[in-house]
């Protein structure tokens, strides 16, 4: 035991004298004047760290920084991208939305229906491409006391006539049906004459309905406007309801009869919401 003391007292000696001489040549070489070679190598040290070491390492950590740069603006860009998509999609729902509040509110503001007639809204629900003149089905029903014969009319004017109803829906027959399925019975107030006829059909080519006249006219006045007489038996399709202006006065070959041309007030182009016209009687309120 005693010697294995000894030998460790003797390598803490060895030890102890071993840092005093590193420390002591430590010394010596940083407290001494460099020579010029010492300088030279220690520049040339310096060099090889800074691009061996350094400046790889500098060039990667500002790639890194670039890379992280990039995918923040990347980031933010499809952010705003985000958001533009969604403000334009908002915008275009505002703009329909505007379009359709537009044309509710001239359906409350019809002032050609007699005061005696109510109206009920509904908005087109089919419109085919294959019978677009033809007619349109609205979302309007038996429920809502909608019945066949009906006029149905936009914010200018009749667009057309109840043809048949379920429930919920009814289809409806347009003016503008090169076939329509009846003669809707009409009037023309010429001046201060006012002459009967029946609505014929409608001219696709020159966009005008024609009505045979059941009555002599003298001299078609301008402007004249033509409306439901209101005469078909039934009662549904009302008097007064607007169609359009007198266009045009035409003897047929036979000399006798005479068809009147007109320019119907209606829009056809974009019938997105209409009114079922009904009768006011003293069991509705």
């Amino acid at each position: 035991m005693n010697n294995r003391r000894k030998k460790r007292n003797k390598r803490i000696i060895i030890g102890f004298f071993v840092v005093v001489i590193l420390v002591s040549v430590i010394g010596f070489f940083v407290g001494r004047k460099q020579s010029r070679l010492e300088k030279t190598l220690s520049n040339s040290i310096s060099m090889i760290e800074y691009y061996i070491i350094k400046k790889p390492i500098s060039f990667v950590n500002d790639i890194f920084n670039e890379y992280n740069d990039l995918k923040d603006v990347y980031d933010e860009n499809r952010i705003l991208k985000e958001k533009l998509d969604s403000y334009v999609n908002i915008e275009s729902e505002n703009e329909v939305l505007q379009s359709e509040i537009k044309k509710l509110k001239k359906l409350t503001e019809m002032d050609y229906l007699p005061n005696d007639y109510k109206t009920k809204a509904a908005s087109v629900q089919i419109r085919d491409q294959t019978n677009w003149n033809d007619e349109i089905t609205i979302d309007a029903g038996s429920l809502n006391n909608v019945q066949e014969g009906m006029a149905v009319c936009d914010s200018k004017g009749m667009i057309g006539v109840v043809s048949h109803v379920t429930e919920i829906s009814s289809t409806v027959s347009l003016l503008t049906s090169e076939n329509p399925s009846n003669q809707i019975p009409v009037m023309i107030i010429n001046g201060d004459q006012t002459i009967y006829g029946l609505l014929k059909n409608y001219d696709v080519n020159k966009k005008v309905l024609n009505i045979t006249l059941l009555s002599g006219i003298d001299k078609l006045e301008k402007n004249a406007k033509v409306y439901t007489s209101g005469l078909g038996g039934d009662g549904k399709c009302p008097k007064g309801i607007y169609i359009g202006k007198a266009k045009k006065l035409v003897t047929q070959s036979d000399g006798t009869t005479m068809t009147l041309t007109v320019k119907m007030a209606a829009q056809f182009k974009d019938l997105s919401y209409v009114s079922v016209v009904k009768k006011v009687n003293g069991n509705e309120e």
